[in-house]
């Protein structure tokens, strides 16, 4: 961004401004290419805030909005949130299960997985594949949303 910055005239400090509050959140606006009146723009999540993922329409809107000051034209190349899940173990579950005091009767339940196969995915007698890190990362994460709403239930 700090290349293009002496170029652009009209609207410098709100892009500027803005990018820094969006790069506070987890994503990232990189300008790529600033060719007279257009300017090519990478936007990227980086990371989950708050438990918002968003979509490409979503980075493409924000992208518009924070050039808008400047009344250049965009192209947009958005890049949406991946997940990682590599760090997700049998480890990182119990402790999630520990934090938010979570049984194996609520996973059951709660995440429609039957008795035997929790047990030798907790067992670590079954693999954890990608798409069941996802979902322990993916359950785990709503109780961290809710947090406070469930502390103020007791």
């Amino acid at each position: 961004m700090t290349n293009w910055t002496d170029q652009i005239t009209i609207g410098q400090a709100e892009l500027t401004q803005a990018i820094g509050k969006h790069k506070a959140t987890g994503i990232q606006i990189e300008l790529l290419e600033l060719d007279g009146n257009t300017a090519r723009v990478k936007i990227c999540q980086k990371s989950i805030f708050n438990g918002y993922i968003l979509n490409q329409k979503q980075l493409v809107d924000i992208v518009k909005s924070v050039f808008e000051p400047t009344t250049l034209q965009t192209k947009v190349i958005p890049v949406v949130y991946s997940l990682q899940v590599n760090h997700i173990d049998l480890d990182w579950i119990t402790s999630k299960m520990q934090e938010f005091g979570i049984k194996r009767k609520d996973l059951i339940k709660q995440l429609a997985i039957d008795k035997s196969s929790l047990s030798l995915i907790l067992s670590g007698k079954r693999e954890l594949s990608k798409p069941i890190r996802a979902t322990f990362f993916y359950y785990f994460l709503t109780y961290e949303i809710n947090k406070e709403f469930r502390a103020s239930l007791i």
